[in-house]
């Protein structure tokens, strides 16, 4: 199923491609599917609407795609840094090229921003936008290493995981403001967006790559929509549903939430049962563990299962649900072990040291405790 939504994904970006520049068609290889997975492209056919960039911006886009090497065209390209990114090509400034494409194992580190991915940065706090133009700048070099690490880890111990995030997720900016949440957007396909603060972020860059990877999976599992819901998801408020109202999310992104829930949890569970972790990472990963007891059937439990879902949609949730359900019965006793009473909307192992002594982790780590 999911080789097939990625097939209708491909075809669709073809298309769009043949229709906006015939040219560009002809110079590219059109049987390279992974040409038309280039994030860059889906960004640019949703900014269509906006009529911020012409036409010569998907050239400049997919010039490092071109079979034929010509001469470089970078003219909408640079960033509030004046910095271009050319895909496939590198880093740009006053048209000479000052840095190259940096990757890692197989996916790429974003070093600056494209311009046609700034409109997606947005200081957000529970349904409301605090800022839509906010600052922030790349932290790549700073953290890239420690990236690398959570990558390697994700390979190793999860590996049927890792196969899906590779599938769905091809690039990962870095940059340094907290209050832009990390993201992912179906409008950018294959990009993953983190803020990093402090040092020492091995566990959170793991959760999180499990965390947002997933949502980019799941755009692809849950591509035609109409197999999985009768109502119109991406529309329908939760509380218009629950009469709950708090609750300003849509179905299709509350679904979500169960999904990337499930996700950590069963990757979690592996990662601990594996005793990959010790010491402060170990305390961390508990912590977020811990985390998502409160994460876990937030609203859909409500919902008329016959109403919202297809037969298959239906199967769907009742497997995360339960399987989400099954994994957080083992570790209920860390249900009530940690204090999260300070935990915002993000879940920052500072944060949860204040309130839960990494001292009396070790005590009772040592009598075995936190043996599941």
């Amino acid at each position: 199923m999911i080789d097939k939504n990625l097939e209708e994904v491909i075809n669709t970006i073809k298309f769009l491609l043949y229709k906006e520049s015939s040219k560009i068609i002809e110079k590219i290889d059109f049987d390279d599917d992974r040409i038309f997975l280039e994030p860059l492209l889906f960004a640019y056919f949703n900014s269509k609407t906006d009529n911020l960039f012409s036409d010569e911006m998907l050239t400049e886009i997919m010039q490092g795609y071109f079979i034929d090497e010509k001469p470089l065209k970078i003219k909408q390209s640079y960033n509030k840094q004046v910095i271009a990114y050319l895909p496939n090509i590198g880093y740009f400034k006053n048209g000479e090229k000052i840095d190259t494409i940096l990757k890692i194992d197989s996916f790429e580190i974003l070093k600056e921003i494209h311009p046609i991915l700034e409109k997606y940065f947005v200081e957000f706090y529970k349904g409301h936008i605090l800022d839509n133009k906010p600052k922030q700048n790349s932290v790549w070099q700073e953290n890239y290493k420690e990236l690398e690490n959570a990558i390697l880890v994700i390979k190793e111990h999860l590996f049927e995981f890792y196969l899906d995030l590779a599938f769905a997720n091809r690039r990962i900016y870095l940059h340094d403001n907290p209050k832009i949440l990390n993201f992912v957007s179906i409008e950018t396909l294959g990009m993953l967006y983190f803020y990093v603060i402090g040092d020492n972020n091995l566990i959170y860059f793991i959760e999180e790559l499990i965390h947002q990877g997933s949502h980019n999976f799941l755009h692809y599992v849950l591509h035609n929509r109409n197999e999985y819901f009768k109502i119109d998801v991406d529309n329908i408020i939760m509380r218009d549903l629950t009469k709950k109202d708090w609750d300003y999310r849509n179905v299709y992104g509350t679904f979500h939430g169960l999904y990337t829930v499930t996700r950590r949890v069963e990757c979690f569970d592996i990662l601990l049962s594996k005793n990959v972790f010790s010491g402060n990472q170990k305390h961390e990963l508990l912590g977020r563990l811990a985390d998502q007891f409160s994460r876990f059937r937030t609203g859909l439990e409500l919902l008329d299962l016959d109403a919202v879902y297809t037969e298959r949609g239906k199967a769907f949730y009742i497997e995360l649900d339960e399987k989400c359900s099954s994994i957080l019965k083992k570790y209920e006793k860390l249900k009530n072990e940690f204090d999260l009473s300070n935990r915002d909307l993000d879940f920052r192992y500072t944060d949860f040291c204040e309130l839960n002594s990494y001292a009396t982790f070790l005590e009772k780590d040592k009598q075995d405790f936190y043996k599941f």
